[in-house]
């Protein structure tokens, strides 16, 4: 499908993903880009990534607590 969006955007198909906070990563991103829409990481995209290495660090460090 063309439209002057697709020709000024250059994607395949007029499909905008909005950035959701919270929701949206780079595989999902990644995914609508990969399909030919236009992806859109949102302002906390990744932050279960740091969330899940923050967790594990203070479980790391609640270990070596445990072994004194």
């Amino acid at each position: 499908m063309k439209s002057r969006i697709t020709n000024i955007l250059n994607i395949e198909k007029p499909i905008i993903q909005g950035p959701m906070s919270w929701l949206t990563d780079a595989q999902f991103v990644a995914a609508v880009s990969e399909a030919g829409g236009l992806g859109f990481l949102g302002p906390n995209g990744g932050s279960a990534l740091i969330t899940r290495s923050v967790t594990d660090t203070i479980e790391r460090f609640r270990q070596e607590i445990k072994k004194n």
